[in-house]
């Protein structure tokens, strides 16, 4: 999912977000201009925005430059990506933002798998919201399951994979997106490149670690009533990554019930 969180400047040459997750880096090009490059620094794919009205295409020479306003940026290896020159790194820094979301742009979703429900046995935990919920399951999030759940229910992971963010600091919840930013989660890529997402866990409900591989049916959390939620449950949407913050959920099947 698209994530916000803390921002570092080091020096004013380098700028880091979500505890150095990937960093952008400021390059004298010529004697009045700054490349901007953006390097991954946890081996896990990010798709990310950059938006700055002081940012500028490489010029192919001196004094051709052409506004940019943002550039995208798929971090799919540990190499430095290019994304344009500016020239006043202190305005730059003061102005820019970013937005991006953990997972593979290039994911293509293996419909022929069969995910296990997350909460066993299935029969005892009701899906009190599925595809095109009225309540919040739209757009983005259109193919998503809410599971009716007490709090601390355990959580298995539907599909392996390897765990690549998780969040379990958040204590509060309630009925409107104001709350979502406190909610807790576990994002598990999967080898076909889609995220399985695991939503609203309880505070300090998180069992597993980022990077860690998990197999279908491992622990991986308690369900909880954390972020954008009105009742004790467990979301769960498979997803692919999107530029400018966004992502897009997609159909899948259980194994357990008639999806």
């Amino acid at each position: 999912m698209s994530l916000v969180s803390s921002f570092s400047v080091s020096a004013k040459t380098t700028g880091c977000f979500d505890n150095k997750r990937f960093c952008f880096e400021l390059t004298p090009s010529s004697s009045s201009l700054y490349l901007v490059s953006v390097q991954r620094k946890i081996s896990f794919p990010v798709t990310l925005t950059l938006y700055s009205n002081e940012l500028f295409q490489i010029p192919s020479q001196e004094n051709s430059l052409k506004p940019l306003f943002h550039a995208n940026a798929f971090l799919n290896t540990d190499n430095a990506i290019p994304l344009g020159v500016i020239e006043e790194p202190e305005t730059f820094w003061e102005t820019m933002r970013v937005k991006w979301t953990v997972g593979r742009i290039d994911a293509k979703h293996d419909n022929t798998y069969t995910y296990l429900s997350p909460l066993q046995p299935a029969s005892e935990y009701s899906i009190v919201q599925g595809f095109n919920g009225s309540f919040s399951h739209s757009g983005a999030s259109r193919y998503a399951l809410d599971f009716a759940a007490p709090v601390g229910t355990p959580i298995l992971a539907a599909r392996e994979g390897v765990v690549i963010d998780t969040k379990d600091d958040g204590n509060k919840g309630g009925p409107t997106p104001d709350f979502a930013e406190y909610g807790n989660y576990v994002a598990i890529l999967h080898n076909d490149g889609t995220t399985g997402e695991y939503f609203h866990l309880k505070y300090k409900g998180v069992v597993v670690t980022r990077g860690q591989t998990v197999k279908r049916g491992q622990l991986i959390g308690y369900t909880g009533n954390t972020g954008f939620s009105s009742l004790p449950h467990l979301h769960f949407a498979v997803y692919v990554a999107k530029f400018h913050g966004k992502y897009v959920s997609v159909p899948f099947s259980l194994a357990d019930t008639s999806l």
